[in-house]
């Protein structure tokens, strides 16, 4: 069984710099100190565990970013983008939301699924942020992104922390669930991701969850009736088409280890998973799987 130590990529020096009171601890301490507690605080186990220092890790490789919508985090001669709609389609889009439309940079490839099997190019990064946990396989969907990256590519993800977003009421995603997904070569969502989605989800304020974890107990909200026979009735009514839709819900230490059982058991095209821990107020974990 792996240790919760093997899951978190700990930077020891940048802990210590960042607890000055902790100082006096030593590497071991500092380890045993954040996963004993700083982890559950949301301090931060690496400069990488933040957003804005992660991009930068990665800005000067050449890029695929997925699902780059209005807002892509990469720009630049380096980057390429995929998304569902094209061009004038997301700037369309954009306008109808409210949105700004000249966010929207030149998409390069469009696919329905974000499926880059259409695409022939080898990039050292494919990028992707808070998108992963919308595909309907998770296995073939890492499988695929791997057949995009050069020998030393490495698959970036900026993925939403389910304990301090708008999923915190649904369970963690587990194992056997995502190889139910691969071996029924799944396309589309289940009803039950469609349900647990438009019905059984909470708000998307991270400060609130941070706080609400502090409680001695999680007040129990009950089902909304009406929240799921909407959600039955637009199931119904898809035929079949795919709805965009959390498949799965992941805390840093869930994706780690589900990622590193796959590895092991040479399901998926990489061979170590890089992962950081929550930081606090933020509702997101970065990580990088190395192929």
């Amino acid at each position: 069984m792996t240790s919760l130590a093997a899951l978190i990529d700990f930077d020891a020096k940048f802990y210590r710099e960042e607890n000055k009171r902790l100082f006096w601890l030593s590497a071991r301490g500092l380890s045993d100190h954040y996963f004993n507690h700083g982890y559950y605080e949301g301090r931060m186990n690496s400069a990488l565990a933040a957003r804005e220092n992660f991009l930068r890790s990665i800005e000067s490789e050449r890029i695929l970013e997925i699902g780059p919508f209005f807002s892509p985090c990469f720009v630049g001669k380096n980057v390429e983008y995929i998304d569902v709609l094209d061009t004038d389609s997301l700037r369309e889009r954009a306008r109808k939301l409210g949105l700004n439309p000249d966010g929207v940079p030149n998409i390069h490839y469009v696919a329905k699924s974000l499926s880059t099997a259409n695409i022939t190019k080898r990039y050292k990064v494919v990028f992707s942020s808070h998108n992963i946990e919308h595909q309907p396989d998770l296995i073939s969907h890492l499988n695929e992104v791997s057949s995009k990256l050069e020998d030393d590519g490495i698959y970036a993800m900026i993925i939403p922390n389910a304990r301090y977003c708008f999923d915190a009421n649904l369970p963690l995603t587990k194992i056997s669930e995502v190889l139910n997904a691969y071996f029924e070569r799944r396309t589309i969502h289940t009803v039950g991701s469609l349900v647990e989605h438009r019905a059984l989800t909470t708000h998307n304020d991270a400060g609130k969850h941070w706080a609400q974890q502090k409680k001695t107990s999680a007040r129990y909200a009950p089902i909304n009736s009406s929240r799921v026979s909407a959600a039955l009735k637009e199931f119904v009514d898809s035929n079949g088409q795919y709805i965009d839709v959390h498949a799965w819900q992941f805390d840093p230490f869930s994706f780690a280890d589900i990622i590193k059982c796959l590895i092991d058991l040479k399901l998926i095209n990489f061979s170590k998973v890089q992962c950081n821990g929550p930081v606090y107020g933020r509702n997101e974990f970065t990580v990088k799987l190395f192929k």
